[in-house]
């Protein structure tokens, strides 16, 4: 989840102005409509700007390998015209009243979102809801932006931490679709047709599977009777299951060796986590930032300042509706990389037995909670965390995660090592220069 803490607070808030806005008591409970659709409104007249998000569960999970990067795909369609606006015209009318429009897919859901001045909310709820709502799939959109996805993918495959993270995913994910990454793959994409499309709007696009947040200068009221004239009348249509999303523990883990042209070797390591509904979810976080959150973590201290066999370290764990991902990451010198994953599972073999001090606790929880309260610090924010969070069903965290963390404690964090490291070697992937003759 720390991982997802700090997406948010950086990617996610990087266009609002820093505003300081109430804590979460402020917003509403979730509330729904007759036909399942859930909605969080959070009225703030700290500053004349609203931040309007509409979240759907559909990301990378619900695909198969024929339709891998489906919901990515669709996402860039969703601005690209309906009935009422062109794409020009949708990027015009948001642009021109000082607003910021964009959208983001994840393995679990797709969200889409408009920040603009308060006098123009109403206006902004019309173009994000249609959008949305009603999109007409031009089909000359539709080959313009496969042939965007398809550069964006080839671009991203000259990524070496891209190539780490897919590699990591596929040993980790041998079994769910966390193993595929969200963007898709040339093959998928350029065999993927308009219905393929039109079909996963039509299927998951639907009320019970959505969730509309509005943040910020506005009314209640107001806000209210938007959503319910937009949304209200959606028949209530039911959703495609969720596909298996909880990882069977691998028998035997997987190492495995990339090479491509890199000025440093780097390593990515892991092992699987708990459900997002699992009571050990933030004290996972405590112990990711335990291990690897800084300068002052115990992977740091170790590898860098007192071995000195890697560049950089670090820990995270990534929060998922089903299995998590406990990961550990390093850059280092490619001649350390052979022997690096052996020096991980030391590093967590003797934690499991010894534990970790008072002072490492403590540190990492006033990071977390420091991160935590960052992450509140605008309209956008605050929508996105609610967004997230309700998306998958669990809101009431925005609420106790911070008590969650206070309760923490050194004997949770060896047992977790117990529960899910298990004491067995990791799987990951070592990825080294095309230069580098491991044989000298």
């Amino acid at each position: 989840m720390r991982s997802l803490l700090i997406r948010l607070t950086i990617a996610l808030f990087a266009l609002m102005p820093s505003l300081t806005v109430p804590p979460l008591s402020h917003a509403e409970a979730v509330q729904r409509l007759p036909n399942g659709l859930r909605y969080v409104i959070i009225e703030d007249h700290t500053a004349p700007i609203v931040s309007l998000q509409i979240w759907v569960r559909c990301g990378g999970v619900n695909e198969d390998d024929k339709t891998s990067g489906v919901s990515h795909f669709l996402e860039h369609m969703l601005f690209k015209g309906t009935e009422r606006l062109t794409a020009g015209e949708i990027a015009q009318v948001v642009e021109s009243n000082g607003g910021s429009i964009n959208a983001a897919t994840g393995m679990e859901m797709t969200h889409y979102y408009i920040d603009m001045p308060s006098e123009s909310f109403e206006l902004a709820f019309d173009v994000l809801a249609d959008s949305v709502l009603n999109p007409s799939f031009p089909p000359g959109e539709y080959e313009k932006e496969r042939r965007v996805i398809l550069e964006e993918i080839k671009r991203r495959n000259d990524q070496p931490q891209s190539n780490l993270w897919d590699a990591l995913l596929e040993v980790v994910y041998r079994k769910t679709p966390y193993r595929r990454p969200v963007i898709g793959s040339v093959d998928s994409i350029t065999r993927m047709t308009r219905d393929v499309l039109v079909n996963q709007h039509k299927a998951y696009y639907v009320p019970s599977n959505m969730v509309v947040v509005a943040a910020g200068d506005f009314k209640t009221s107001f806000v209210r009777k938007k959503i319910s004239g937009a949304f209200g009348k959606l028949p209530k249509n039911p959703i495609p299951a969720q596909p298996l999303l909880v990882e069977p523990l691998a028998e035997e883990p997987i190492v495995k060796r990339i090479t491509r042209p890199a000025q440093q070797a780097h390593v990515a390591l892991g092992f699987l986590g708990p459900t997002l509904d699992h009571p050990d979810q933030v004290a996972m976080d405590a112990l990711s930032t335990v291990l690897g959150g800084g300068q002052s973590s115990r992977l740091y201290q170790v590898l860098r300042e007192q071995k000195k066999i890697v560049w950089s370290v670090g820990a995270s764990f990534m929060s998922h509706a089903g299995s998590g991902l406990f990961g550990l990451f390093a850059e280092c010198p490619p001649e350390q990389a052979r022997s690096l994953p052996n020096e991980f599972y030391l590093l967590l073999t003797d934690a499991e037995m010894h534990g970790f001090s008072k002072d490492e606790l403590d540190r990492a929880k006033a990071q977390l909670r420091s991160s935590w309260l960052f992450s509140q610090e605008t309209y956008h924010g605050k929508a996105s965390q609610w967004g997230f969070y309700t998306t998958l069903g669990r809101p009431e965290l925005l609420r106790t995660y911070l008590k969650k963390l206070d309760k923490v404690t050194l004997d949770d964090l060896t047992r977790l090592l117990h529960t899910y490291f298990r004491g067995r070697e990791l799987s990951g992937a070592v990825l080294l220069p095309t230069s580098y003759d491991e044989n000298k």
